[in-house]
């Protein structure tokens, strides 16, 4: 992987890291993310990174304080820091908030147990404007990215490997966003 990751205070090694999205078999996707304008009309303004995390039982009901809940929330928010933390150009994106979690029963994902926490990708600084080929490369760094850590794209399969396409080269990716820099 040519982009370093900065684990710092999220994952000792990125052995773990990648030992967490394998024991919790994370995934992934994206949705437009759409705001309703000053005028009422509603308008895309970027891209929602969807990341899926399973619990151990996935028939679970979680409820409450339930320690596992906590536990996916944590280790997905820490995956998010490292993101953050390596990738200078998700910088406009930070949210001012932790990124919003739910708990799913996908039938993509055959209706296991799981959590999804949703990252807004947009540019806060021309916020209203609409996503540009900077934002969908930074989605496509961001995905890239988690394809090289082992997450997979829509749902598990233990039988398929989660690689990076080798045309699918993140630093290129990276590159696009920044507009060439």
């Amino acid at each position: 992987m040519t982009i370093p990751l900065n684990l710092e205070g999220a994952f000792d090694s990125e052995e773990t890291l990648r030992g967490m999205i394998v024991s919790r078999k994370v995934c992934f996707d994206h949705n437009p993310f759409y705001v309703r304008d000053g005028s009422g009309r509603i308008i895309q303004i970027g891209f929602q990174l969807n990341l899926y995390s399973a619990f151990q039982d996935p028939r679970h009901l979680p409820s409450g304080e339930d320690p596992e809940l906590r536990e996916l929330i944590g280790e997905l928010r820490r995956l998010c820091r490292v993101f953050f933390q390596s990738l200078d150009l998700l910088k406009p994106c930070e949210h001012p908030e932790p990124p919003m979690h739910r708990i799913m029963y996908s039938p993509e994902r055959r209706n296991r147990a799981e959590v999804c926490l949703q990252i807004p990708i947009f540019d806060r600084g021309h916020y209203g404007a609409t996503p540009d080929r900077k934002l969908e490369e930074l989605l496509a760094t961001a995905e890239c990215l988690l394809r090289q850590l082992g997450a997979r794209r829509g749902a598990w399969d233990d039988h398929k490997g989660a690689h990076a396409r080798p045309e699918d080269r993140c630093e290129d990716h990276a590159r696009a966003a920044t507009g060439g820099q």
